[in-house]
């Protein structure tokens, strides 16, 4: 056990970062998001949580679209044809985050006893085995918690600015309040796929620091494996070994299923999230382009500033969630080398070597999850979303420049 002088700060605050991360989740209706549960809440309270979120899922998708829509001409109204271009791109986004919306609703909605069994729970039970194993990967995983963090609330942040700004520089009457409106609007839908997408992230930065731990930790065994030399007690330290390699089979089994079991369940609103991704690269592509065909950076709107920084932050976000399966996949091939490491018992025992031949077919037969049987989630992936934004700017870029010559 690790003294409470030697905890880092992450260990000493995790709680009230969780806590915190609950409360936002609360704040939008999603009551199955809680990442360490401390006490069971009371049934009435329960109920209250889980109609609130009902209610303010539906009043997302059914009652406010409804709105927008009939006002639709309103927020497309300009007389700059390349200004509304970009409001229809602006508004492809935010159908982008509607749809992954409805997902994470039905998602959540069907899976509401999974993710706390099969994902909270087990994620619990996974912390507590290797609560004694190396602490060398806690402190990546407690940097790309800290970098989440920062991030969202900063992006959190560049959204409120953006809202004011476009609220302050809005012309008068009814055309500025329903397009602050929809601001407003599409960054309460960016918080309600953003929670479960930072609840998929913290469970696949826990599998990667589960899956570190475990490398080290067969590593070890298998040093002490090379030093077993022939003696009276080279039988019980191999009966030691064999119990030390089931156990760890046991705890790599149980990892697998803490991967697969978060892809299966959040698989819809990740592939929403890498299409939110490619619209949000491309507004953010074309933002820029049109700020740059302006004549003088004085003319220059603070809320097109703003976009396309978060729109950059965006594409950060969806990045590290990337890198995080990206990391998964090479400490699985950690893995494997450390396997191809553990040489033939000294004594030829035969459970050690049934024990060692179970655990290498374990690592042989699995495969890495893929996003609706389609897509792995890696770095490659973020990059064709770059590249596919690219070409599909460069054709907004040619409806520009037909709109400028017409004009």
């Amino acid at each position: 056990m690790t003294s409470p002088d030697e905890r880092s700060f992450w260990e000493r605050h995790e709680i009230k970062f969780y806590q915190y991360g609950h409360v936002y989740a609360l704040i939008y209706g999603q009551v199955i998001i809680d990442y360490i549960p401390q006490r069971a809440l009371k049934r009435g309270i329960k109920v209250l949580l889980i109609l609130w979120g009902h209610l303010f899922s539906l009043l997302l998708i059914v009652v406010l679209p409804g709105y927008f829509c009939y006002h639709f001409r309103t927020l497309t109204d300009t007389l700059d044809r390349r200004l509304q271009l970009l409001f229809y791109v602006s508004f492809a986004n935010t159908a982008i985050k509607y749809a992954t919306v409805i997902v994470t609703y039905v998602a959540n909605t069907v899976h509401f006893v999974a993710i706390n069994q099969r994902c909270t729970l087990q994620r619990m039970h996974l912390e507590r085995e290797f609560q004694n194993a190396p602490r060398e990967p806690k402190k990546p995983f407690e940097f790309f918690m800290y970098f989440k963090f920062c991030l969202i609330n900063l992006m959190m942040m560049i959204q409120v600015c953006g809202i004011f700004a476009q609220y302050g520089e809005g012309e008068k009457g009814s055309v500025s309040q329903v397009r602050v409106h929809f601001a407003i609007y599409a960054f309460v839908l960016w918080n309600y796929t953003e929670n479960m997408a930072d609840y998929c992230y913290w469970i696949n930065a826990s599998v990667l620091k589960y899956y570190r731990q475990f490398n080290l930790q067969l590593a070890a065994l298998r040093e002490e494996m090379d030093r077993l030399r022939p003696g009276g007690m080279l039988l019980h330290r191999c009966c030691e070994l064999s119990d030390r390699l089931e156990e760890l089979r046991r705890r790599c089994r149980e990892i697998h299923e803490l991967q697969k079991d978060s892809f299966r369940m959040h698989q819809f609103q990740l592939i929403g999230l890498m299409l939110s991704t490619l619209i949000n690269n491309l507004t953010n592509f074309y933002t820029l382009f049109h700020m740059l065909a302006k004549q003088s950076l004085e003319e220059v709107s603070y809320p097109v500033i703003v976009g396309s920084v978060y729109a950059t932050g965006f594409y950060i976000d969806t990045y590290i969630v990337a890198l995080i399966n990206e990391h998964i996949k090479l400490e699985l091939e950690g893995v494997a080398l450390t396997m191809r490491g553990f040489a033939e018992p000294p004594a030829h025992d035969e459970r050690l070597t049934r024990e060692i031949e179970h655990l290498s077919l374990e690592l042989l037969n699995y495969q890495p999850p893929m996003l609706c049987g389609l897509l792995h989630l890696d770095r490659r992936l973020v990059y064709l979303i770059a590249v596919t934004a690219f070409s599909y700017f460069i054709t907004l870029v040619q409806f520009d420049l037909y709109l400028r010559k017409k004009s």
